[in-house]
This record gives C-alpha cells, sequence and structure tokens, in this order.
C-alpha cells in the first residue's frame, strides 16, 4: 500500500482548487436537502481564507475549511469538510489546527464555529467548547451548536 501523499495549502477563491471544495461542501452538505449549489455562496467568502488538504500529484482537493475575520480579534470557522472516504486519517484535524495557527497569526483572541451536534467531541478534543442552545441550521436544519475557544495572548 502506497502511502497518500497530501498538502495542506491556502487555495485562492475562484480556483480550480476553491471548485473542488465548493463541490464537496454540496454535496455532503446540501445536496440531500434539495438546496440549490449556488445558493450555498455567501457573500465575503471571496475576503475569507480557503485551506485545503491536497493530494501532490493528482491535485485533488480531499478536505477544506474556511476562516472568516469578524472583528479585530474575533474569527470564525466555516465549512469544514472531509471526502468520506478520507475520514478518519487525521484530514479534519490538520485543516482545523491549520484554520487555528492562521487565526493565532492574524491576532485571535477568540475562535468560533457552529459545529453539527454529532460533531462536538471532533471539536472539544481541541479545546472547543460548546455554548448556547442546539439550533437547526438556517439552510438545511440540521442541529447544530456554537463552541469557541479563547487563545491565549
Amino acid at each position: 500500500m502506497v502511502a497518500l501523499q497530501t498538502q495542506l495549502k491556502s487555495i485562492a477563491y475562484g480556483s480550480d482548487a476553491y471548485r473542488q471544495a465548493a463541490r464537496i461542501r454540496y454535496r455532503l452538505f446540501y445536496q440531500a436537502h434539495d438546496i440549490s449549489f449556488e445558493s450555498i455562496f455567501d457573500a465575503p467568502e471571496d475576503r475569507d481564507l480557503h485551506l485545503a488538504i491536497v493530494e501532490r500529484s493528482s491535485n485533488c482537493v480531499l478536505a477544506y475549511g474556511r476562516l472568516r475575520q469578524h472583528s479585530f480579534n474575533e474569527f470564525q470557522i466555516y465549512q469544514m469538510v472531509v471526502l468520506p472516504e478520507f475520514q478518519g486519517q487525521g484530514l479534519g484535524a490538520r485543516i482545523l489546527q491549520g484554520l487555528t495557527a492562521a487565526a493565532i497569526d492574524r491576532g485571535a483572541a477568540l475562535l468560533r464555529l457552529d459545529a453539527r451536534v454529532e460533531k462536538v467531541p471532533f471539536y472539544q478534543k481541541f479545546g472547543f467548547e460548546s455554548f448556547g442552545n442546539v439550533f437547526p441550521s438556517s439552510m438545511t436544519g440540521v442541529p447544530h451548536i456554537r463552541m469557541q475557544k479563547k487563545i491565549a495572548q
């Protein structure tokens, strides 16, 4: 068995890798809910940091996440996704660690995300804590909860 050769990298909004990531997001988060592909994008997405794990030889995106700065020191992680056939191999952890490091480099004191309820234990392993009540996603109705991580300055 040949080990998978991957790279964590920033991808440009609108690039081929970005379009691959968008298709993965759509397939895994929205398609089953009959939501149109075009509706998964939001206006400030072009200003977000987009990170992906790509397979080196094929340049195929295997995992993705994005980071948005909301205020001087508050950031939010969005749309973390790993292709099902590559889940359980640490790719989600690498994306989360990369996004966290990028937020810290930009001066983050607080990092937030909205997690699907079944993914809470994953984020807890990285120091995120739940707060508030479970709520349905406005687009899909899937139960989510807000989580945050305070960054030591």
